[in-house]
């Protein structure tokens, strides 16, 4: 490991911008990548500024510096190394400001389609060709049907 390696650090949800100043006050770098989005209130529209990461900031630390982040306000624990290219990686999509954060999901896992026509039937993703397919099984016919949705239309379910 490198004498300044980048790490993620557990921090209380939504105490995210507190807790990366706390860190920076005690002279230690922070990253705390962030999207834009749309708030509806009752009388009014609002563009904010959320973490891209809920409960994480990222901060670069010699390791011996550990006690200065661990003992800052709001944090929770050091979760681990980052590697260099994943943080390259986050700060150009940051800086291009199309990042948005979105559900984890992979082949073979169990998703609920949450619009459209489909809306509600429990389905496996399976990815391919630049398109997702969830196959819904119908248990009373014992049979499968492939249905190409959008991931934005998908949800993991619980």
């Amino acid at each position: 490991m490198n004498s300044q390696d980048w790490y993620a650090v557990r921090v209380k949800s939504r105490g995210e911008k507190s807790s990366a100043a706390n860190i920076t006050v005690r002279g230690i770098e922070c990253f705390l990548p962030t999207y834009e989005t749309k708030r509806r209130w009752t009388d009014r529209v609002k563009v904010i500024e959320e973490p891209l990461f809920t409960g994480y900031v990222f901060c670069q630390v010699p390791e011996a510096r550990f006690l200065p982040v661990i003992s800052s306000p709001g944090v929770l624990q050091v979760v681990g190394a980052v590697e260099p290219h994943e943080m390259d990686a986050m700060r150009r999509l940051v800086e291009g400001g199309s990042a948005m954060p979105w559900p984890y999901l992979k082949d073979g896992q169990r998703v609920m389609i949450r619009q459209g026509a489909w809306t509600g039937l429990i389905g496996i993703l399976q990815s391919g060709g630049g398109r997702d397919r969830v196959v819904v099984n119908i248990e009373l016919l014992q049979r499968a049907v492939a249905v190409e949705v959008d991931r934005d239309m998908i949800e993991p379910c619980r």
